[in-house]
């Protein structure tokens, strides 16, 4: 009879230290679920930002046409075709709506004007980051609008910007920041 009781007693005092132990993990996995899900939000509050961005100024560049056409014999002559100037526009409004320095607006803007792919214009910053479209632009070709046998640009505006991740230098592990990358795309007028 005295063994019963013994053994018990002996059994807990082994046990003392694993509910320290087990506390440990849980609070570890705790603040691992915790950052994790920080980091994410914080990424999707980046990616609506740029969105919302892309899309007004895919509106802008489709607009364009209207606004800045040249006159020639007092009449108004769309231009359809992007230019160089346009990308640092486009950069310098970016950098408006996203409250960034300009020089760190990493933008590309593509057209299809008459069925021809024009080549894109990226800024600085696009470049370095490494940037890609989601999709390219002979992709989207289908989504030109033809009327009456008149095929209408098509425009496409491109921001991404790096994300600073807290989960993986928590974690431990050794990887560079994620890109985000929002694309719009409109047929102009």
């Amino acid at each position: 009879m005295k063994d019963g009781p013994v053994k018990i007693l002996v059994g807990k005092q082994k046990q003392h230290g694993a509910m320290v132990v087990e506390f440990a993990l849980v609070l570890f996995m705790l603040c691992a679920l915790f950052v994790f899900v920080s980091d994410l939000s914080h990424q999707l509050l980046v990616r609506s930002q740029l969105d919302r961005a892309s899309f007004s100024l895919v509106n802008i560049l489709k607009e364009r046409t209207r606004y800045y056409g040249s006159m020639v014999d007092g009449k108004p002559v769309p231009r359809f075709e992007l230019s160089q100037r346009d990308i640092s526009d486009m950069q310098r409004l970016a950098g408006r709506l996203l409250d960034t320095p300009v020089d760190d607006v990493a933008i590309s803007i593509e057209a299809i004007v008459d069925n021809d792919i024009q080549p894109a214009f990226t800024s600085a910053a696009f470049r370095r980051l490494g940037c890609v479209p989601v999709s390219s632009m002979v992709s989207n070709r289908d989504l030109v609008p033809v009327e009456n046998g008149k095929a209408y640009p098509l425009y496409r505006v491109t921001l991404c910007s790096p994300v600073s991740s807290w989960f993986a230098p928590f974690m431990g592990m050794k990887r560079k920041n994620p890109t985000v990358v929002s694309s719009s795309i409109m047929p102009g007028r």
